[in-house]
């Protein structure tokens, strides 16, 4: 039996299908995400394809959902679901996560990916925007628990995310211990508006 026939038996998932398609984008671009040369890749034919999407659209929607829904959305859910944190350490916890390691470098790059790609395109533009206005939110409502004013908050939090898609930006060219040593200044920036919730 061939391969070809051994790979369509197999069935691929509908995880399959966005893996590859994900691991195209990141390799060459958005443009090279096509049914026709993902299903040569695979050794399946483009009936297998639309067993799990209806279109090229939904499939390249689905690449955006999951990026957004591991990248951001299962990061925050990992945070905030420790309740041995406060919010003072979950900021923390998210100004510390390692800067080198494999699973770092590749959301990098799929960030970076996926952002060129959204200044072409509108759909994933707004996909974008939305992850954009949900880490913010996010670090401004820990910001606010741990005692900062809204207004402060709001604007701690844009400064913070600026940042870390700065250093995603030049890591490589970044010491560890430039890296380290920014953190620590955006922790003790956050911390120095925090209010005394002990004062009377």
């Amino acid at each position: 039996m061939s391969e070809a026939k051994k790979t369509t038996r197999k069935r691929l998932t509908r995880d399959d299908w966005i893996q590859a398609a994900t691991q195209r984008l990141l390799a060459q671009g958005v443009e090279a995400v096509r049914i026709e040369s993902l299903a040569e890749s695979m050794s399946v034919s483009r009936g297998s394809f639309y067993w799990h999407f209806k279109n090229h659209a939904e499939l390249l929607e689905a690449i955006l959902i999951r990026w957004r829904e591991t990248q951001t959305r299962g990061l925050m859910n990992r945070i905030s679901k420790d309740r041995r944190l406060s919010a003072a350490d979950q900021l923390a916890k998210l100004r510390t996560l390692p800067p080198r390691s494999k699973a770092t470098k590749d959301a990098s790059e799929l960030e970076l990916a996926v952002r060129a790609w959204a200044r072409r395109d509108p759909v994933a533009r707004h996909i974008v925007e939305g992850v954009d206005r949900e880490r913010i939110d996010f670090t401004t409502s820990l910001l606010v628990e741990a005692g900062t004013a809204a207004d402060e908050a709001q604007y701690q939090a844009i400064t913070a995310y600026a940042y870390s898609l700065g250093e995603s930006l030049l890591r490589e060219n970044m010491t560890d211990a430039q890296i380290d040593a920014c953190r620590s200044r955006l922790i003790q920036m956050q911390a120095a508006t925090f209010a005394d919730k002990n004062a009377s």
